[in-house]
């Protein structure tokens, strides 16, 4: 591995001590500016270029790992969405990043073999029925939109980035695809549109019972990590 690949995939559950003021400024890939280009392959072998879809579908990116709870949380909603929206010119992928709770029976990646193997793994306990896309071993796509564990990207099919989101919220997500798909409609028969630009803070739900079977199948250090950065919560939670 090279020091680039090992510093970015971690041993440790990094935890910074606080959520961040502006968590925006940890993400890279600014809204209305052209989205990273990037080319990952599928579990299944097939290589998905960004520009490939250019003009014909926007891009719902997640980001994900086999020991991200908010992750697994978010993946049925995902799928649904997938469901509603891949007829209207939407692709879903979910693109697996680092084990964000590293621990026994998941750890750190050390190879593309052993990454590739996690994400098979991730597909079939989670049911993933969106194609994953494997990250560089270095993260390089992950750390050009946003190194968050579970974060949410929307690609326009002009290539411009027009959403994004520390935390995946698929309530969000759906009301602002309807949006989007409604827009293109509009923009089909001519009518005059405004370019509106938002920005939100808002608690997110940490779901207990999810936490704690994604710790479980990750391995007991997960669970030692976790409460090392916060100790008045051991035996607790999750």
């Amino acid at each position: 591995m090279t020091e680039e690949e090992r510093v970015y995939n971690t041993p440790e559950f990094v935890f910074s001590g606080s959520t961040p003021s502006h968590p925006g400024d940890a993400m890279p890939a600014k809204i209305g500016s052209p989205a990273p280009e990037f080319e990952a392959p599928t579990l299944e072998g097939e290589r998905i270029r960004l520009k490939d879809l250019r003009g014909i579908r926007h891009v719902v990116i997640m980001t994900g790992a086999v020991t991200s709870p908010m992750s697994a949380f978010e993946i049925p909603h995902l799928n649904q969405l997938k469901d509603e929206f891949e007829s209207r010119e939407v692709s879903f992928f979910l693109l697996y990043t680092r084990e964000s709770h590293p621990a026994e029976n998941y750890p750190h990646h050390a190879s593309w073999e052993q990454k590739v193997a996690h994400a098979q793994d991730f597909k079939r306990l989670e049911d993933v029925r969106v194609p994953v896309l494997i990250d560089s071993l270095d993260g390089r796509i992950h750390k050009s939109y946003g190194a968050w564990p579970n974060a949410l990207f929307v690609v326009h099919k002009d290539g411009r980035l027009v959403y994004r989101s520390n935390m995946a919220n698929s309530r969000e997500l759906r009301q602002f695809l309807e949006d989007l798909v409604e827009a293109d409609r509009l923009a089909t028969e001519g009518k005059m549109l405004h370019a509106e630009y938002s920005e939100r803070l808002v608690a997110h739900l940490a779901d207990q019972e999810t936490h704690r079977r994604v710790y479980e199948r990750a391995g007991p250090k997960a669970f030692e990590d976790y409460w090392k950065s916060r100790p008045h919560l051991r035996g607790r939670w999750p």
